[in-house]
């Protein structure tokens, strides 16, 4: 079998955009998202691609080396975020099998996921200076305007329309860290870099989070914590009662509305320019703070050297297996 026919046999394929419900809302909600500064993510792909499953078992050089020579072929991509983590640490990872087009959202199959980008560039002033205020403000935005959607489109499939009521994923698509640094003339290689970009992507996630938590407390819990009260199994009684109690105040204290809110692509680490330089895979640990990854690449890594191909695939995977040995109090197998 070769690389490009795997892909097809590893992933399912799945659109990220339903169909409108309420046309006239719809595009009210994407014009305040645009306004804020950021943009709906959806719509055909230009290109069909294919998508490469890598590291989930382990992988001999020949492997490599196939994946390698077709590394200047636009049709073939990989990825390799198998665990969809959750932003409440009572719910569990989820396998990511099936891909999210056209951003190559890796994703539990017939998910449902409203999509929005946020490019730092856009909040980036002369000097690279960061307007942290308006970035904060667009995040914020991003979780209203998501919510709200998830109220208005209707999604092509029964099982997508109950997983949108049951997990309301947001996919907020932060780019634009290698065009930051780039512009700040910080060097990727620099520990400083990485601890700026570190604390700037913490911000915003604990933004994005705290977010859903009061929409969470204005509103109702995520319909998927409810449900996951292990007190359910349990026969009538004071251990039931028991169970309960801690769970109660286990979800108050980690009580949000959208199981996903942020994804990152390994891609958006590097400038965006038409080849794309190994010296910006220094950044790869920011990975660790995503919820879930995207994986359209439009940047050459044609020039990329056997060695170099290799060791960014199995760095990435390393730090994103750190997730689910670090966040996780549920584990989903």
């Amino acid at each position: 079998m070769t690389v490009a026919t795997a892909a097809a046999a590893e992933l399912s394929f799945v659109g990220c955009e339903a169909q409108l419900a309420d046309a006239s809302r719809t595009a009210g909600l994407r014009r305040r998202l645009r306004l804020a500064g950021a943009e709906t993510l959806g719509g055909p792909e230009p290109l069909v691609k294919h998508y490469v499953l890598v590291g989930e078992t382990g992988h001999g050089d020949g492997f490599w080396r196939a994946l390698w020579d077709l590394r200047a072929e636009p049709r073939v991509q990989t990825a390799f975020a198998d665990r969809v983590m959750p932003q409440c640490p009572l719910l569990s990872a989820e396998r990511g099998r099936a891909i999210v087009s056209p951003i190559g959202l890796q994703a539990p199959a017939d998910s449902a996921w409203v999509c929005m980008g946020v490019d730092l560039m856009r909040f980036t002033g002369r000097g690279g200076v960061l307007d942290e205020a308006a970035l904060k403000q667009c995040v914020e935005s991003c979780v209203d305007v998501g919510e709200a959607l998830h109220d208005t489109l209707a999604w092509p499939t029964a099982d997508a329309q109950h997983d949108a009521w049951l997990n309301r994923r947001l996919a907020i698509v932060l780019s634009g860290f290698g065009d930051l640094l780039r512009i700040r003339g910080m060097k990727p290689s620099d520990h400083g870099s990485l601890r700026y970009l570190n604390q700037l992507v913490l911000c915003l996630r604990m933004c994005a989070q705290s977010r859903s938590r009061a929409i969470a407390i204005q509103s109702e819990p995520l319909p998927a914590i409810a449900l996951s009260d292990p007190s359910h199994a349990l026969p009538r009684g004071s251990i039931r009662d028991d169970w309960r109690r801690r769970w109660r105040a286990a979800v108050r204290a980690t009580l949000v509305r959208h199981r996903n809110l942020l994804v990152i692509s390994p891609w958006s680490l590097f400038p965006g320019a038409a080849r794309a330089d190994y010296e910006y895979a220094e950044l790869l640990p920011l990975l660790r703070h995503a919820d879930a990854c995207a994986f359209n690449r439009n940047m050459s890594i044609r020039h990329w050297n056997f060695n170099q191909f290799k060791h960014f695939h199995q760095r990435a995977r390393a730090v994103l297996k750190q997730r689910v040995a670090t966040s996780q109090i549920a584990e989903h197998v």
